[in-house]
């Protein structure tokens, strides 16, 4: 049974990188480019095509274009975005504002495919770099050393997930149809047994412990 196509919206603030990112994309089995469009215009895009993941090109980081992924997730609660970023600093920026993948500009095409498809999945993606990068320096060890001698609950790790695919509180809230007050609750939990400052270092760290996928 053939599994029908991923529909994607590019954004990107470059005219030519969109150009070659819907060239890459439209060669790729199992997706399907509908659009594409600047910033300012992601938000209606996307309400009007109604796409099944959306490709943001950030280009260096700037503060607007980051701004997009928050206004996107607001919009649409949910909505798989995958975020391609020129400058390594950005990650953790991205993923807070509800960025479900997060890969560097210079990535191959089955990479980018297999992030979105992983993306429309509940996955989280993140390059290796980027992902050391989420790390305090003495936390880059093997995770197995530093796993947390307390495991999460099925509900804290239902809580996880959803907080590393951008929701906010309240969104995680209406998903789980529990109040926001034990969201967090659930959220205060996950960083302490982690030992994480916030929740993109949390985030990092239960994928290094094998409790996310990438």
């Amino acid at each position: 049974m053939t599994m029908p196509e991923l529909r994607v919206l590019i954004i990107s603030p470059n005219p030519l990188a969109r150009g070659g990112l819907v060239a890459m994309l439209d060669g790729m089995p199992g997706i399907k480019t509908v659009g594409g469009g600047g910033v300012s215009e992601a938000a209606s895009l996307t309400a009007q095509l109604l796409p099944d993941a959306v490709l943001l090109d950030t280009g260096d980081g700037e503060s607007e274009d980051l701004d997009a992924i928050a206004r996107l997730a607001s919009a649409q609660p949910g909505l798989p975005i995958v975020a391609l970023a020129g400058e390594q600093g950005v990650v953790s920026q991205a993923l807070a504002f509800g960025a479900s993948a997060l890969l560097p500009t210079a990535v191959d095409a089955e990479t980018l495919a297999a992030a979105l498809h992983a993306s429309a999945r509940g996955l989280v993606s993140i390059s290796r770099r980027d992902l050391a990068a989420l790390l305090p320096e003495e936390e880059r060890i093997e995770p197995a050393l530093k796993a947390p001698a307390e495991s999460l609950t099925p509900r804290e790790l239902e809580v996880l997930q959803l907080m590393a695919r951008g929701l906010t509180n309240r969104q995680i809230a209406r998903r789980l149809q529990i109040s926001e007050h034990t969201v967090k609750f659930h959220a205060g939990a996950i960083l302490g047994k982690l030992n994480a400052r916030s929740r993109a270092e949390a985030v990092a760290r239960s994928i290094g412990l094998g409790w996310i996928l990438v």
